[in-house]
């Protein structure tokens, strides 16, 4: 359990940039004599959903990669 958490919690400072912050809030929950709880760590340090930009992609006919590879191949042995 203990690894597993360990895992998650480097996950989580590498994911979120929040290396400092994490560890203040980890050794604030060790003190009180409990372990941390990743889930809740990741609601604290995670983005708000509504925050995050919608983005939308539009799919692209296979044939254009073609047109990219033969492109690639003249330019390669021109």
């Amino acid at each position: 359990m203990a690894c597993k958490i360990t895992v998650d919690l480097l996950a989580l400072a590498h994911d979120r940039g929040c290396e400092c912050d994490l560890a203040e809030e980890v050794d604030r929950v060790l003190d009180t004599g409990s372990l941390p709880d990743p889930v809740a760590l990741r609601r604290l340090f995670g983005p708000d959903p509504a925050d995050l930009p919608s983005i939308s992609v539009l799919p692209v006919a296979l044939d254009s990669y073609d047109a990219l590879v033969a492109n690639a191949c003249v330019e390669a042995f021109a």
